[in-house]
């Protein structure tokens, strides 16, 4: 009887497992399906992105080669007169300075990247953003300042960060007006309680206000609400890249500082940035007294030489009239190989290296490596489109002597190279 009973069962039992099988099969295949499909969508949004972001990016970009070319033009064609050759060429240096910006939004976006904290003025800063946007902001935009003179002469920031969140307001408040308008700067110094209503982090005594407003076409409510978001943008595709106001957010951030916007639709629109200043400012004078400082320079520029390392022969003819005319030696070299080369047969000389990373034959870093193993007390300095992680990480353990991000202007090379032989 039991085996009687027992048959069936077994056949149910084996049916059940055999249908729980199945649908199991069924499920995950459902499951894998639709992860893969999940995936493609996934991938497919993220090519998405990417072309947009590249449609974006190419168009800056050609927008200020377009500048730059046309403005080129005009000194070919005119090059005898003095005064206009001079205003197009600051016209083609702020150009340029704006590709720049565009760069470092691009390079801040794939990593993070450390402030690099020094005295600096921030009026100095604005006035200088002025100067370079006024020849290339349209005649129907008028740029204006209101710089309090309370502001602390010299404060520690990173310049280069703060200078280019400047720009990059600038740069939107310009697109906010294409038709014109007012463009105000402004600093003022502001207290940390007045702030902690609105920022309970504010934990600074005192802060610099600084202000970039405009009145254009402004933005509602749920535009601004969004406005630091990385990729977001309300301009078409391919004419902007949504990352200019999401890098002035980072900057500000790793200042310890805040931000915010006070905007409505057609009534313009103004950023407000609050930096904190330190309790106590350095005792002694960051400024060297000019007499001390020309007399450094001029021992500097009298006995040392210099060996640049660069692949492009119109960059290497530039820089080496420019240190030549400075009052250092110069040697030059158009590859990592030719580099050790020149350093073997001139090492009691070289005083520093300016080399590409990316030269031929031998990598700038590479090269300099076998000339340290020569002369121990050779300085380097790097130069590259993109300064690495590595690079910087180099740097800060004091086996390399400084990093130039090309472009670079030659105050930056005159400076880096007076830090790199005086040390820190």
């Amino acid at each position: 009887m039991k085996e009687q009973l027992k048959e069936p069962l077994n056949r149910e039992l084996t049916a059940r497992i055999a249908q729980s099988t199945a649908a199991l099969t069924v499920t995950n295949a459902h499951l894998v399906s639709d992860k893969r499909f999940r995936n493609q969508v996934r991938n497919s949004e993220m090519r998405t992105d990417i072309v947009t972001l590249t449609a974006s990016i190419a168009h800056d970009f050609n927008n200020i080669l377009n500048v730059i070319q046309a403005y080129a033009a005009l000194i070919v064609n005119n090059p005898t007169e003095s005064d206009d050759v001079v205003k197009n060429v600051e016209v083609i240096s702020a150009t340029v300075q704006e590709g720049v910006a565009l760069a470092r939004q691009l390079v801040a976006l794939g990593r993070k990247t450390d402030t690099k904290l020094d005295f600096a003025n921030i009026n100095d800063l604005l006035q200088q953003a002025i100067k370079l946007f006024t020849p290339i902001f349209p005649p129907t935009i008028v740029i204006a300042a209101d710089l309090d003179a309370q502001v602390p002469m010299m404060m520690m920031i990173d310049a280069h960060l703060v200078n280019q969140a400047i720009l990059n307001l600038c740069m939107n408040a310009r697109d906010a007006m294409p038709d014109g308008g007012k463009m105000l700067l402004q600093t003022r110094k502001t207290s940390g309680a007045a702030l902690r209503q609105r920022f309970p982090e504010a934990r600074a005594e005192q802060y610099v206000y600084i202000s970039v407003a405009d009145t254009g076409v402004g933005m509602e409510a749920d535009v601004r609400s969004r406005v630091f978001e990385s990729y977001f943008t309300t301009k078409k595709a391919g004419e902007g890249t949504g990352l200019g106001l999401s890098i002035v957010h980072h900057i500000v951030t790793e200042h310890r500082g805040f931000i915010e916007v006070t905007s409505e639709p057609g009534c313009g629109a103004t950023f407000h940035i609050y930096l904190p200043i330190p309790g106590v400012q350095a005792a002694a004078d960051p400024k060297i007294s000019s007499l001390a400082q020309n007399t450094i320079e001029d021992r500097l520029r009298q006995h040392e030489t210099v060996l640049y390392a660069e692949d492009d022969a119109r960059l290497s003819g530039l820089m080496r009239r420019l240190l030549e005319g400075e009052g250092f030696k110069v040697l030059t070299a158009r590859d990592g190989v030719e580099a050790v080369d020149v350093h073997q047969r001139h090492k009691d000389l070289i005083a520093v290296a300016i080399l590409d990373f990316g030269l031929g034959e031998l990598n700038g870093w590479d090269a300099f490596q076998m000339m340290k193993k020569i002369n121990p007390k050779l300085k380097g300095i790097l130069a590259s489109g993109y300064v690495s992680a590595e690079a910087e990480s180099w740097l800060a353990k004091g086996e390399l002597n400084g990093v130039l991000q090309k472009p670079y202007a030659p105050a930056d090379v005159l400076a880096t190279i007076k830090r790199a032989i005086q040390g820190p």
